[in-house]
């Protein structure tokens, strides 16, 4: 992606003034945006104690190869959610970042089956079971007709946390936060989403 910067000249009684030549200098430039591509998954499902081996990102402005920062860490001993971030300058300043999202589910074999029909405010939400901690929602919103439902993959993360991870869904980008796994009958999490989503607590029972 380029943008093109433009230096104006004084305009003073409709004459150009300068006190030298800039008919070659400083008239315009062109900034080549630069881009982060992520090697291998943004998003990569590990289970605990699996090894973590990062494949990091390579960042391009044009075909000019720029270099790459890095924060965050992941600790596959310890079950929960984990961001590494990539980050890139061009020569202008101009940033650009992705973000991989590390989700590590507990080696312990889960006590619960959330698998069946959830309810808030009286709008059904199915789950259905895929594996021990993985789950698909059909309404993770658990909004009424006609809105379109989030249909989203989430995990149990430990028995206590709830996780759906970035994903786009019926042309909307969403992801939660602060999920809970409250009992086998009871789960909560808050949407990052759209506007229509808002940032209520949305309480799932059966």
């Amino acid at each position: 992606m380029k943008k093109t910067i433009i230096s104006l000249l004084l305009i003073t009684g409709g004459i150009f003034t300068s006190c030298e030549d800039t008919s070659t200098e400083n008239v315009s430039r062109v900034t080549t945006y630069p881009i982060v591509t992520i090697n291998g998954d943004k998003t990569l499902v590990l289970t605990q104690g699996d090894s973590f081996t990062d494949e990091g990102a390579v960042a391009l402005a044009g075909a000019e190869e720029l270099e790459i920062t890095s924060d965050g860490t992941v600790d596959t001993a310890t079950p929960g959610v984990y961001k590494v971030n990539y980050n890139a300058s061009n020569a202008d300043g101009f940033t650009a970042s992705q973000t991989r999202t590390v989700i590590v589910l507990s080696s312990a074999p889960s006590a619960f089956n959330l698998e069946g029909t959830f309810l808030r405010s009286g709008n059904e939400n199915h789950v259905l079971r895929i594996s021990d901690r993985v789950y698909t929602s059909d309404n993770a919103g658990g909004i009424a007709p006609p809105t379109t439902p989030l249909e989203v993959t989430f995990y149990n993360i430990d028995d206590e946390h709830l996780y759906i991870p970035p994903q786009t869904t019926n042309g909307i980008d969403v992801e939660s936060e602060d999920g809970t796994l409250v009992s086998n009958n009871r789960f909560t999490w808050v949407l990052i989403a759209s506007g229509v989503y808002g940032t209520a607590v949305r309480n799932f029972t059966r």
